[in-house]
C-alpha cells in the first residue's frame, strides 16, 4: 500500500498509509532503523457497541495542510454517524509524532466515543526481546529495547488521559496481538509483556449531538527512559495543538523562501513543486544522507527496501534543492558523500544513512566469467556534476575546499582512468536501472558531464594543466559517444554496448542522458532523432499515458501488451526535452502538459510513486520515490527559466 503521508525532522520520519495506519517509523536516523517495517499501527473506533478499524468501510481523504508536512485528513462513516478530522505531523525539532483527532458526532443523541491506537513495533527492525509496559509515572505505554524508547500517550479535550490500555504478545500461535482485544471495545489492562509484543491504548470522549470533541495522541522517541519521559512532559506542557501549529508554521516558512518565483506555474504544478521539496526534505537524515524511499512495502517484493542512499538519487535531489534555493540542505548531502566515497575514488551501489555500504545485487563476476567492478559509474559521476552545479549556485569556495581532495580529485582520477583507451568511453559498469552490465549511453553522458565539471573546478583552482587534460578527456568521450553509441541506421543513441562488444539496441528512456547532462543541445539532430524514437516506442497509450522505462520492462509489469509501466522520471525527462528545445512560449506547452500529467498522477496528498499502473493510474512500486519528486522540481525550475527567457523583450512569445 502506498504511503500517503510522510512527515519527519531528519531524526524521526513517520509514514502513513491510506487508512491512517502508521506503517514506517524511523528513529534516530532516517532510513536506518525502521521500527515498524510495514506492520500496521492502526486507529480504531468504538461507539454504541459497534467497533471498526478505520480501514473498514470508511471514506478517507488524506492531504497536507498547504505548504507543510502536517496532514489534514477526513474520515467518515455515515452508518456510524461519525466523522473524524485528523492532523498528523512530526515536530520540526522535538522527536515526537503527534496526532490531533476531532471526533464529530453527526447523530441526534449524545454518545461515548472511544478511539483505539495500536502499537506493533519491531524495535531495531525485529520483534525479539522487546518490552512494553504501562508507565505509571508518565501514565503512558512505553515500548523499549536497548537504547530505543517509544512512549505513547494521549489526552482529550475534556482533560482525561488514557481510558484503557493493554500490553500483550503477537506473532505467536493463539496470540495475534492486543488489537484483537480492542475489537470488543474493552482492553484488558495487562500492564507489561516481553518478547514479541504489542500494545493498544484507548481514549474516550463524551460527544453531544451534532458537535465535536478532540483527542490528542503522540509517540515520543528517545534513547533512554528518563529522556523519553522528558519529551512526553514537554508535549503535555506545550500541548499537541500548539506543537502542530509550530510545525506547520516552520515548514511553511521553510518552503516559501521565495528563492524561485512560482507565480507563473499553474496551481496544481505549483502545489506539487512545494510538496516535492518537503518530501525530499522528509527523506533526508541529519547526517546528510537522502534515502530513496521510506515505503517499506517493497519488502514483500524482494525482502529489502529502498531506504538506502543511492548517490545518484541523492545527487539529483541535491540539484533540485539547489535550483529551488536550498543550498544549505544539499551541502549536507555532499558532506555525507565526502565521508563515504571509497579510497579508490568511486561510490558503491548504495549506502545506509550511517555511511556503511548497503546491500547489493551487482556482481563482481560477469556471466562470461570476467571480473568486473560492481558499481554504477554514473553514481560517482553525478555527485561530482551536482557538486559543480552546487558551487555555481552558491559560490561557497570554502566548502568546496573542504571536500576538494576526496570528492573532486579522487573521484576525477577514478573517472579519468576508468576509460577504455581504445574507444575513449567508460569501462563497463552497471546501467542506471541496475539490470545490465556494459558501456551505456547514460553512463557515458554522466561521466562526460563530470569530467567537464572537474575541468571547471580545475579552472577555479588555477590548475591549467589539469583543466586541459580533463577537457581533452571529455572531448574524446563525446567523440566516442558519436562514433560508437549513436546508431546511424537507427538514427538514435542506443542503450549501450554489451560486455562482448555487441550493440544493445533496446529502446531505453535513459538514452535521454546526452541531452539531460548537456553533452548535446536539445535541438541537436542526434538528440532530436533519439527523443522522437523513444517517444514513438515507449509512450504508453490509452487514458493514462506516460513514458515506459524501456521496452519489455518486466519489473512489476502490470500489462504484458505494453512495453512497461509509465515511470515519472522518464516522462519528466521527456518534459525537460520539450522545455529545453522550445523557441516560443507556445512551444513550451508540450513540456507543461507533461508536468501536468505528473501532477495529475500524484496521490491527493501530492505523493509521487516510482511508476503508475498503465490502465488505472494507481501507484506501482515504492510510493513516494524521492527521484520522482526531484525530477519534478528540476523540470519545473527549467520550465520557469525558459518561460522567463522566452518572455523577455526581443523574444517572440507566440
Amino acid at each position: 500500500m502506498p504511503r500517503h503521508i510522510v512527515s519527519g525532522n531528519s531524526r524521526v520520519t513517520v509514514a502513513l498509509d491510506g487508512a491512517l495506519s502508521i506503517r514506517d517509523l524511523f528513529y534516530p536516523q532516517v532510513g536506518l532503523e525502521n521500527h515498524v517495517s510495514g506492520h500496521k499501527m492502526r486507529v480504531g473506533i468504538s461507539v454504541d457497541g459497534a467497533f471498526s478499524w478505520l480501514e473498514e468501510g470508511w471514506n478517507i481523504e488524506l492531504k497536507y495542510m498547504p505548504d507543510t508536512l502536517v496532514s489534514v485528513c477526513h474520515a467518515t462513516r455515515p452508518d456510524m454517524d461519525i466523522r473524524l478530522e485528523v492532523n498528523d505531523g512530526v515536530h520540526y525539532s522535538l522527536d515526537v509524532f503527534m496526532r490531533k483527532l476531532v471526533v464529530w458526532n453527526t447523530g441526534n443523541s449524545g454518545r461515548k466515543v472511544r478511539l483505539f491506537f495500536t502499537h506493533d513495533l519491531h524495535i531495531y527492525g525485529d520483534a525479539v526481546g522487546d518490552t512494553v509496559m504501562y508507565d505509571s509515572e508518565s501514565r503512558g505505554m512505553i515500548h523499549y529495547k536497548r537504547k530505543r524508547y517509544f512512549l505513547m500517550s494521549g489526552v482529550t479535550s475534556q482533560g482525561n488521559g488514557l481510558y484503557q490500555f493493554a500490553a500483550g504478545h503477537k506473532e505467536q500461535p493463539g496470540r495475534e496481538g492486543t488489537w484483537k482485544d480492542a475489537e470488543d471495545g474493552v482492553l484488558s489492562s495487562n500492564p507489561i509483556a516481553q518478547g514479541s509484543v504489542d500494545s493498544t491504548i484507548s481514549l474516550e470522549v463524551g460527544v453531544a449531538p451534532q458537535s465535536s470533541e478532540t483527542i490528542y495522541y503522540w509517540i515520543a522517541c528517545e534513547t533512554d527512559l528518563g529522556r523519553v519521559r522528558k519529551v512526553d512532559s514537554k508535549v503535555k506542557s506545550a500541548g499537541v495543538e500548539w506543537l502542530l501549529l509550530e510545525t506547520e508554521n516552520y515548514w511553511s516558512a521553510w518552503v516559501n523562501k521565495k528563492a524561485v518565483d512560482l507565480s507563473r506555474l499553474p496551481h496544481q504544478i505549483r502545489k506539487l513543486y512545494k510538496t516535492s521539496l518537503l518530501l525530499i526534505r522528509a527523506h533526508m537524515d541529519s547526517e546528510g544522507g537522502i534515502i530513496a524511499s521510506c515505503d517499506s512495502d517493497i519488502l514483500n517484493y524482494n525482502r529489502d527496501t529502498y531506504s538506502y542512499v543511492w548517490p545518484r538519487d541523492g545527487a539529483i535531489a541535491a540539484i533540485a534543492l539547489d535550483l529551488a534555493g536550498f543550498p544549505e540542505v544539499s551541502r549536507n548531502f555532499f558532506r555525507f558523500c565526502d565521508r563515504t566515497i571509497g579510497e579508490k575514488g568511486y561510490f558503491h551501489h548504495k549506502y545506509s544513512p550511517d555511511g556503511s555500504v548497503g546491500s547489493t545485487w551487482l556482481a563482481s563476476v560477469g556471466s562470461n566469467g570476467q571480473i568486473q567492478l560492481p558499481i554504477q559509474e554514473d553514481e560517482t559521476a553525478l555527485v561530482l556534476y551536482a557538486l559543480w552545479r552546487h558551487f555555481g549556485t552558491c559560490g561557497d569556495i570554502e566548502f568546496i575546499g573542504s571536500v576538494y581532495d576526496k570528492l573532486v580529485l579522487k573521484a576525477t582520477e577514478f573517472l579519468l582512468h576508468y576509460v577504455d583507451t581504445r574507444t575513449s568511453l567508460p569501462l563497463p559498469s552497471f546501467d542506471v536501472w541496475e539490470e545490465k552490465s556494459g558501456v551505456f549511453t547514460w553512463t557515458a553522458a554522466t561521466v562526460w558531464a563530470a569530467l567537464n565539471a572537474a575541468a571547471s573546478f580545475a579552472r577555479v583552482f588555477y590548475d591549467s594543466q589539469r583543466q586541459a587534460s580533463l577537457t581533452k578527456a571529455a572531448k574524446d568521450m563525446k567523440n566516442g559517444m558519436i562514433s560508437r553509441l549513436y546508431d546511424q541506421g537507427e538514427r538514435r543513441f542506443i542503450k549501450g554496448l554489451s560486455p562482448d562488444g555487441s550493440r544493445d539496441l533496446s529502446f531505453d528512456c535513459s538514452a535521454a542522458g546526452p541531452f539531460i547532462y548537456r553533452v548535446f543541445s536539445a535541438e541537436d539532430e542526434l538528440v532530436e532523432t533519439t527523443m522522437r524514437s523513444l517517444t514513438d516506442r515507449l509512450w504508453v497509450g490509452g487514458t493514462i499515458g506516460g513514458l515506459a522505462r524501456h521496452d519489455d520492462d518486466a519489473y512489476q509489469r502490470m500489462d504484458e501488451a505494453l512495453p512497461g509501466n509509465p515511470w515519472f522520471v522518464g516522462t519528466l525527462w521527456l518534459a525537460r526535452w520539450h522545455i529545453a528545445k522550445a523557441r516560443s512560449v507556445q512551444q513550451l506547452k508540450k513540456g507543461l502538459d507533461l508536468l501536468s500529467w505528473a501532477a495529475s498522477r500524484a496521490l491527493p496528498s501530492g505523493v509521487l510513486a516510482e511508476q503508475v499502473d498503465p490502465n488505472t493510474g494507481a501507484p506501482v512500486s515504492v510510493c513516494p520515490l524521492v527521484w520522482s519528486h526531484a525530477e519534478f522540481v528540476i523540470a519545473s525550475c527549467e520550465y520557469l527559466e525558459k518561460l522567463q527567457e522566452l518572455s523577455s523583450p526581443g523574444i517572440r512569445g507566440g
